[in-house]
């Protein structure tokens, strides 16, 4: 009986330990934007979302897109999405990389062509 009050009691001081590091997670992450990207993340409709329940993960996530997206501006958009593109075309294995390496290289490449939405037609 001792042995299960004690085992909650650990469990319960490590969930308030838990709830305290994504909090201070989640504040580290925002505070290490700057302003207009802070701005940009909180009139995202998901935010209070997030904020509410501290995902770290769906900030980060948030905060990837608008790297990649770039600002607001149209044109800055197209760019991402163009260079982003063309790089994702000009990818070719060098000479002494192993295809594993290419491989992962390739995942990577089409990953940020995923996040600016780009769609390949065949």
């Amino acid at each position: 009986m001792r042995n299960r009050e004690y085992r909650m009691g650990e469990l319960m001081k490590t969930e308030k330990l838990l709830e305290g590091n994504l909090c201070s997670l989640f504040m580290v992450l925002v505070s290490l934007c700057d302003s207009t990207t802070k701005n940009n993340i909180k009139n995202m409709s998901k935010y209070p979302k997030l904020l509410k329940r501290l995902e770290s993960l769906g900030l980060l996530s948030i905060i990837k897109k608008l790297v990649y997206m770039g600002s607001t501006n149209d044109f800055d958009v197209r760019h991402n999405k163009a260079t982003a593109l063309l790089n994702l075309m000009n990818l070719h294995q060098e000479k002494f990389q192993s295809i594993q390496d290419f491989r992962d290289q390739y995942l990577a490449m089409k990953k940020v062509c995923d996040v600016l939405e780009l769609r390949f037609s065949r």
